[in-house]
């Protein structure tokens, strides 16, 4: 049985720049107030530093950054200024940075010598700060979703890798963004011009948190306004694709909905998503993505036929609007990713069943295929270590190894509470709990400690999270009706052929259901 869900969609696809874009300016413009009246709650204190940012549109594309520290608290290492040089699994970003010149607070130049990468040691105090950047797309394909670019008539800006680095602490922003004439700039950050909030590319918006802020730029940006579930949700598009922006939109207000029904409105009242081609030349079926604060951005190489391109968005939007919630609307900190990304990665397949995208052979085929990777995988890592090193080698693990630790935490819950519980209500529970917490937790604490509560799960901790084991699945699988059928050179998940009322509830459970009627 497919689940039910009713959409409010708003207004159609235009150009921003366009005149017949008014309705989804004024509506911007509400949904802007809205943040900056949320905002104040949690910026009361000012900001930490003043920055304006400059974009050159050429070939390559130049960001000028300039900027200045506002706040009286002490800064550690005041004789350091230091850059981002690795993320996401992508060195050097500091070698995109050039004519660096500092000043103190009267304007009188400071000599300073770089130090280390992105690190430059001043020969005295100093308070103002300038620098080049260069936005040239880099070739590898996970930078396109994680560090800034510009690319002919779009880009992506992304704070962290731009501005300077707190020394582990949170850095908040004024900043200003000057970009081309006829481009604009999206995000969910408030933007204000002279005081009052308002709906205006080129101007200054308030950064809590550098880490978690990106930025949309460019010129014939498509948006939409959609409300699923009252929410309110920002959609863009850049390119053509097989799917038209409507089936686009459409697809991400289902999502959207199914997630306000597993964990209660979104975190913040304004979420954004961005779908855009790769800024360099990719094969088919490529995509990155990167949820940050309340944005979300796919970056994608387009499929063959619609069928296809159509189930690939889905499969892109159910993973990334999960961490709207998980991990971005908790206050954890730490490589907890065999937490966030494994369980996001299961609950993307339970909704995609439930939705009609994908059927249950599909879903218990992704299963086997991660059983065989995990089974096959040379180096012996708990999850615990192998999410400390994801870039760094580990990443399939965390992903493969981390979707079957949540489909074995589902079976056991299912099993133990005939039904009455699941993985879904423990990601509820820990996004209750973690939501308005005041002082940031440790994730892997935070996580282990929620599953460790539920006694049906201690031994999936030990051996298959905080241990190295083998998965060890049989028994879980007999209790829902499932077996696993060693073919030789691959593993097969299949239902039991005739699974007795019990199993029949727990497969039903699981969305056997919703596929078989």
């Amino acid at each position: 049985m497919r689940t039910s869900i009713r959409l409010r969609v708003k207004s159609h696809f235009r150009p921003l720049s366009s005149p017949m874009s008014k309705t989804f300016r004024s509506f911007f413009m509400f949904l802007a107030a809205c943040v900056a009246i949320l905002h104040l709650f949690n910026n009361s204190d000012g900001q930490d530093i003043d920055v304006k940012i400059k974009i050159s549109a050429g070939d390559p594309a130049i960001a000028e950054i300039s900027g200045s520290f506002l706040s009286q608290k002490p800064r550690k290492n005041r004789l350091n200024l230091s850059f981002l040089n690795e993320y996401a699994g992508v060195s050097g970003l500091v070698n995109r940075i050039s004519n660096v010149e500092l000043s103190d607070r009267d304007g009188r130049p400071v000599v300073a010598k770089r130090f280390n990468a992105g690190e430059y040691l001043a020969d005295s105090d100093f308070t103002n700060w300038k620098y080049r950047v260069n936005l040239e797309p880099l070739k590898q394909l996970s930078a396109a979703a994680h560090i800034s670019w510009i690319k002919g008539d779009s880009g992506l800006l992304m704070l962290d890798d731009l501005l300077p680095q707190g020394n582990g602490e949170r850095i908040s922003a004024k900043v200003k963004i000057e970009v081309p004439q006829g481009w604009e700039v999206f995000s969910t950050e408030p933007f204000i011009i002279h005081g009052r909030t308002v709906f205006m590319p080129q101007d200054e918006y308030t950064v809590a948190n550098v880490e978690k802020a990106s930025f949309l730029i460019g010129r014939n940006l498509r948006g939409k306004s959609i409300q699923p579930n009252g929410a309110y949700l920002i959609f863009f598009t850049s390119g053509e694709w097989q799917f038209n922006d409507d089936e686009a939109a459409n697809l991400a207000a289902e999502i959207y909905a199914n997630y306000v029904k597993m964990f209660g409105p979104a975190p913040n009242h304004i979420s954004q998503i961005a779908i855009m081609k790769f800024p360099v030349d990719v094969a088919v079926g490529n995509w990155e993505a990167d949820t940050r604060g309340s944005s979300v951005t796919i970056v994608s190489s387009d499929m063959p036929f619609w069928t296809q391109s159509i189930q690939r968005l889905h499969e892109q939007l159910r993973h990334e609007i999960f961490h709207l919630w998980i991990p971005n609307g908790v206050n954890i900190t730490g490589n907890y990713d065999w937490f966030y990304e494994g369980f996001a990665l299961y609950e993307s397949l339970k909704i995609g069943v439930a939705t009609g995208r994908i059927t249950f052979d599909d879903f218990l085929d992704t299963l086997s295929r991660a059983y065989d990777i995990d089974r096959m995988r040379s180096q012996k890592l708990s999850l615990v270590e192998a999410s400390k090193n994801r870039w760094n080698g580990s990443n399939t693990q965390v992903y493969a190894r981390g979707m079957l630790v949540a489909f074995l935490c589902d079976l056991s819950l299912l099993e133990k509470s005939k039904g009455e519980r699941s993985v879904g209500d423990l990601l509820r529970e820990f996004y209750i709990k973690y939501h308005s917490t005041i002082r940031a937790q440790d994730g892997n604490t935070a996580a282990l400690a929620l599953l460790r509560s539920h006694a049906e799960l201690s031994t999936i901790v030990e051996r298959n999270i905080t241990g190295a084991d083998g998965v060890d699945w049989n028994v879980l699988l007999n209790a829902a009706g499932l077996d696993a059928v060693n073919t030789g050179q691959a593993t097969k998940l299949k239902v039991t052929p005739r699974p007795s009322g019990r199993q029949r509830d727990l497969l039903d459970k699981l969305g056997y259901n919703s596929w078989r009627k």
